[in-house]
């Protein structure tokens, strides 16, 4: 039965080329703006290069350290101290590791060409490395006991290496960022903008800049320019980090006289970042799904709705037959099942094109579409079995929108009526 219904599928669009053209059109469209909406999500979630354990990671971002004065008339938001990142983060036992790091523009040069380009740089401790998964292409990353020391050493990405020395076989030579000379230890591949934790263009050891390890002693050295990532063993560690991380916060405050910090609701997982959660700020559930939610059902409903007329005028020229098969025994059901089957071959073909549309449209889009700009896009972002599933799953949803309600409409008709129907629309 089920070949015979695509059989006649096919039959179908094959004779009624524009009515098939556009419902392919039609589906190929709305899955086309779903499926962006779904890959701009799923470029901020998933894991890649560097960032390959984002599904284990905890996130304290910049604006995440909120100190406020225990007579509450001086407050501040921002980032916190060496002071702090050791006594609240490094001391903390369950995760598997964490990191600190902060973000800046250097003046790049070289010693016998003063260039002065701009570029942005990671200031890093040791334990980046193990947070995140760089591919060296030659060297390695400073170890811990060059980060403890403050020698100034610093990775290169593979295009900032070419661009200043025209290869990647760069390790030992320096380079000069803010007119200050760095050896190079190595030179990584390079990083997307996606991947906003991990991106740089060079990363240096923290402790061989003064600003970083500079502490405001207005707010009793709570005050600096570190942010914090953790990657914990498992994401069911999360709930034992954070409460471990609460009572090292307490316990720091018993250490102040005039000042105390609090991390609001950090650190946030990679879902609450992608709901809009920050290091001020944060978004439950209810209020992402009422905006993104509500989005979706738009891009679902609107083109249901113009599909809906073009399947309803298919099936209206279609009645005698429907009339005489169930004259000849067929139920409700029968045709409703065959209906939905041949629509379906149509559908699925439009969530096909509107899938291939969706992976096409998002490069050429993404400056509009991404928070960063020149973001680079891989393969391993936007091609993922769930990607797939979603098309399927959005295609069958717009199949039984369009093509079930006419469907079941006119399978509830009587013999006669269908073909009378049917008899005046011939008139």
């Amino acid at each position: 039965m089920l070949k015979q219904y695509l059989k006649q599928a096919i039959q179908i669009i094959q004779e009624n080329r524009l009515v098939s053209c556009i419902s392919v059109l039609g589906t190929a469209i709305s899955i086309m703006m779903v499926m962006i909406v779904v890959l701009v999500m799923q470029i901020q979630l998933v894991n890649f290069y560097p960032e390959d354990k984002r599904d284990r990671m905890l996130y304290l971002d910049g604006g995440g350290t909120h100190v406020v004065g225990n007579n509450h008339q001086r407050e501040s938001n921002g980032n916190m101290s060496v002071e702090t990142a050791k006594a609240c983060f490094y001391s903390l036992e369950t995760p598997e590791t964490v990191s600190l790091y902060c973000s800046e523009d250097f003046a790049f040069s070289l010693p016998a060409r003063m260039m002065f380009d701009a570029y942005p740089v990671k200031e890093v401790d040791s334990n980046f490395w193990k947070v995140f998964s760089f591919r060296f292409i030659e060297g390695n990353s400073f170890s811990e006991a060059d980060f403890d020391a403050g020698l100034k050493q610093v990775v290169l990405s593979e295009t900032l290496a070419r661009r200043f020395f025209g290869s990647t076989a760069v390790v030992g030579q320096e380079i000069l960022l803010n007119r200050v000379a760095y050896r190079i230890c190595g030179v990584v591949k390079d990083v997307s903008k996606a991947a906003s934790t991990a991106y740089a263009m060079a990363w240096v050891p923290y402790t061989s800049i003064p600003a970083v390890m500079r502490q405001e002693a207005d707010y009793e050295n709570i005050r600096g320019l570190l942010s914090a990532v953790i990657l914990a063993k498992d994401a069911s560690d999360f709930e034992s980090i954070r409460e471990e991380f609460l009572a090292k916060v307490n316990q720091y405050n018993t250490t102040k006289r005039d000042y105390q910090v609090d991390f609001n609701r950090n650190p946030v997982t990679r879902w609450e970042k992608l709901r809009g959660s920050s290091g001020q700020s944060y978004v439950e559930w209810k209020d992402y799904w009422l905006e993104t939610g509500a989005l979706l059902l738009f891009l679902i409903i609107m083109p249901a709705l113009n599909l809906l007329g073009v399947t309803q005028s298919s099936i209206q020229k279609r009645q005698a037959e429907i009339g005489v098969r169930k004259a000849f025994g067929a139920t409700n059901r029968d045709i409703i099942g065959q209906v939905l089957c041949e629509n379906g071959v149509t559908t699925l073909l439009g969530g096909f094109v509107g899938l291939v549309l969706s992976l096409v449209a998002l490069p050429i889009c993404k400056d509009f579409l991404l928070e960063s700009s020149n973001t680079s896009l891989s393969l391993s972002m936007l091609v993922r079995p769930s990607a797939f599933i979603v098309a399927l799953l959005f295609s069958l949803i717009l199949n039984l929108l369009s093509a079930g309600i006419p469907a079941w409409r006119i399978s509830r008709k009587e013999i006669v009526e269908a073909l009378k129907n049917h008899e005046e629309t011939n008139k």
